[in-house]
């Protein structure tokens, strides 16, 4: 059985041979690395490779830069055993799929399968926090991201579905920090305090909300909050 190459994006990188860590000299090498990990199985070119690694702020001798930096992420691979992990195919390069094992694509089949728990134990950080990278990538950081925000609030609303109050408390009250302008995280927030009995928390959360969308937005709490609103008044 081939020993798959472990590679951990979701937070600083971490890639693992069947020889142990791959360490990556230089944050340019662990980026290349990391954009092709971000596409594992499908080719990069050097156009997006160059876009991903610099932007608009492109040196004139990019794309000889880039070579450079492959060669020595293959270098790299074959200290720690993973030789041939890294294909060219013109115009361009790409992982071998059936090398590699990417955090990223089980973190998205847990969230496909509503398995949040399991999504969520595979963060370490935000998303590829050691590699500067640009352009393209920079819009796969934020979908990461986003899907992070997605995973914890169903998990804090599976909490919830539990009668763990307490703990989908403590969790939503860290969520509204990181997040303070996502209204649905702030509804849950209330639901957890009113179903805990803790109906004049909730109303302060109520409270906070509105002077925060006030004073960021001149706005006021979406229908949702407002209904939750209503419902803790009522009972």
């Amino acid at each position: 059985m081939v020993m798959k190459i472990e590679v951990r994006l979701l937070g600083p990188l971490e890639v693992r041979g069947p020889d142990g860590p791959v360490h990556f000299m230089g944050a340019r090498r662990r980026a290349v690395f990391a954009l092709l990990a971000l596409r594992t199985g499908r080719l990069v070119s050097r156009s997006a490779l160059v876009d991903g690694l610099w932007g608009e702020d492109v040196p004139p001798t990019g794309t000889k830069t880039l070579q450079g930096h492959v060669a020595k992420v293959r270098r790299a691979l074959e200290l720690a055993g993973a030789d041939g992990v890294v294909l060219t195919r013109e115009p361009g390069y790409l992982l071998d799929v059936t090398q590699v094992v990417v955090d990223v694509e089980e973190f998205d089949e847990h969230l496909r399968r509503g398995r949040y728990a399991e999504a969520l134990a595979l963060h370490r950080g935000d998303p590829l926090a050691d590699c500067p990278v640009e352009g393209w990538a920079g819009a796969e950081i934020a979908r990461l991201r986003e899907a992070l925000a997605f995973a914890e609030e169903n998990h804090a609303a599976g909490l919830c579905l539990d009668g763990r109050y307490a703990e989908a408390i403590a969790q939503l009250e860290r969520l509204v920090a990181l997040y303070p302008l996502r209204e649905s995280l702030w509804e849950l927030l209330m639901e957890a305090q009113h179903r805990a009995g803790r109906a004049g928390d909730a109303l302060r959360t109520y409270r906070r909300v509105r002077a925060l969308l006030v004073e960021e937005f001149g706005m006021e709490p979406g229908s949702a909050l407002r209904r939750r609103e209503a419902a803790v008044l009522a009972g």
